[in-house]
């Protein structure tokens, strides 16, 4: 098969461009027969709304089956995502989880076809080639497992799908001229994120996606335009005849139902916002202002971490895993650096060099890797998690977006175009191994509970997880072991209380378990009890 030089880099026919990408977007498929893992239990097998509860309750409640207006409800709207789940429940009339799995790892592969033509929208004409490459590396990103191969991440991957299409439902919208196709393909693309935000609130980002992708790349404007708008008229110009024309139109009807979507959401969830504990999000609980912002910039360094090295994944990062900063720490300078790095890129791509093509590639990489991450970024409001693997589905797309618009900014030199090359074949071999050995992690909890040992061993909920496991399986002694570890690093564990004081009754010893099961009863009410974990 001949392949085109194109700036030193082989530009792959796209036939065959699909087909690899269908390859690589196989990476998680050994988990196809695993079993239900952490959260797929309270969320599936668990919840009244995939199972029996009548077709209209499904919408006035919550993704773990909670009514949204009750005190305990995470306030998380996901019905269309529970009625995919419902929909393998009503073909078999019983919960298979080898169904969930392949339904998982084919949304993924349709996602990542999807990305395929979304990056080449994104694209310049001479810079096509870049899609392939891009999309090779969105297809075998480890932070995928949690998404593709836990069941319950299936709310990422539709969110992304209904994401794209409405891309390329606003992208009809600009170059069709026919009023009725303009008209039906702007109701596409409004009914697209709708149904996004219905299977994960990240889909309202959908809205500032499609904005940036018509000012940096259909108009290929920035900031540095808006501040000629007062020096020079022929710019003032343009955005005005921008509100005669239908971009205006555009715009308009895509705030209002943004205003409409946000409004009708809030309303069902009683205009109340979620409670959370101080475990679930430590962070958040702090009352410094300051420390609490720098644990916020830590938390964003994690998360960009995690999509340059996946290589430290688990499956929970609360209780302890993510030490607090209190005062001075060491880990205030990386915080620095990728803050400095950041608003250099900024800077680069949305004002300094408005004419760039490559940096009109990087700006709308930026708006893709930060806009879908800003509903889990705590600024608007507390989330239940310091970090989640499956949040940062969508957001990847920015991150490789940027890494091949790199790789062919430094293959222009012929003597570097081979090692560029051979590291990024390096790098996704390394890649698709890495999402192969994870998906593996992820076919059953005891794997998938043990591989976070190493991750967090500060982390109470893991050793909670593993000790119950380990007394499901008999193993007493390593769950009474594993229970007083979570206990050390939480004592006010109410769960890993309860769970030890009864395994120490079992074996009649009465004093220690009555003074564990009083505490865990005044800890929280049983109503409380019951619902403050999802993984009970």
């Amino acid at each position: 098969m001949n392949l085109k030089l194109n700036y030193n880099l082989p530009a792959v026919p796209e036939s065959f461009a699909l087909l690899l990408i269908f390859i690589a977007s196989l990476c998680c498929i050994n988990s196809y027969d695993g079993s239900f893992a952490f959260d797929d239990s309270p969320a599936i097998i668990n919840n009244p709304d995939v199972t029996s509860r009548p077709l209209s309750r499904l919408f006035e409640n919550d993704f773990w089956g909670n009514k949204l207006t009750h005190k305990q409800s995470h306030r998380s709207y996901r019905p269309f995502t529970i009625l995919t789940f419902r929909f393998h429940h009503w073909i078999r009339g019983q919960l298979n989880p080898v169904d969930f799995h392949i339904a998982n790892l084919v949304l993924h592969t349709l996602a990542c076809l999807l990305t395929y033509f979304v990056y080449k929208k994104l694209l310049s004409k001479d810079d096509q080639y870049l899609a392939f490459y891009s999309t090779t590396l969105f297809a075998v990103h480890p932070v995928h497992c949690e998404a593709v191969s836990g069941i319950v991440g299936r709310a990422d991957i539709l969110c992304t799908i209904f994401v794209w299409l409405s891309i390329f439902f606003y992208d009809r919208c600009i170059h069709l001229q026919n009023k009725y196709t303009f008209a039906g393909n702007l109701i596409g693309c409004t009914l697209c994120i709708t149904a996004a935000m219905l299977c994960k609130e990240t889909g309202i980002t959908a809205i500032g996606l499609c904005f940036c992708y018509e000012f940096i790349i259909v108009h290929k404007k920035n900031i540095y335009n808006l501040s000629r708008i007062f020096k020079h008229q022929s710019c003032w110009d343009f955005y005005v005849n921008i509100i005669k024309t239908r971009a205006f139109i555009r715009f308009f009807i895509l705030s209002i139902a943004g205003i409409i979507l946000l409004a009708i959401r809030f309303g069902l969830m009683g205009f109340s916002a979620p409670t959370f504990q101080s475990i679930d999000n430590p962070a958040s609980f702090i009352n410094n202002f300051f420390l609490r912002c720098i644990n916020y910039q830590y938390i964003y360094l994690l998360n960009m971490w995690l999509l340059i090295c996946p290589h430290w994944l688990s499956f929970d990062w609360s209780m302890g895993c993510v030490p607090l900063i209190n005062d001075w720490d060491i880990r205030i300078i990386p915080i620095i650096l990728f803050w400095l790095v950041l608003i250099m890129m900024i800077v680069q791509s949305l004002i300094l060099k408005p004419k760039s093509r490559e940096m009109r590639h990087v700006a709308i990489g930026l708006c893709l890797m930060i806009i879908p991450f800003l509903p889990a970024s705590n600024i608007f409001f507390t989330v239940g998690f310091v970090l989640a693997e499956r949040t940062l589905y969508l957001p990847s797309a920015g991150y490789c977006f940027i890494i091949s618009v790199g790789l062919k900014k430094l293959s222009h030199r012929f003597l570097t175009s081979r090692i560029i090359l051979i590291m990024y074949i390096l790098l996704i071999i390394f890649w698709f191994s890495r999402s192969w050995m994870r998906s593996e992690q992820w076919r059953n909890e005891i794997s998938l509970f043990h591989s976070a040992l190493s991750v967090c061993p500060r982390n109470a909920k893991v050793h909670y997880n593993v000790a119950k496991i380990a007394s499901d399986l008999g193993n007493i002694t390593m769950a009474e072991s594993e229970y007083r570890k979570a206990l050390r690093l939480n004592p006010d564990y109410a769960q890993a209380m309860n769970n030890l004081g009864n395994l120490l009754k079992d074996q009649e010893q009465y004093q220690e378990a009555k003074i564990l099961l009083t505490r865990a009863v005044e800890l929280h009410s049983l109503d409380e009890f019951r619902y403050c974990t999802r993984c009970t």
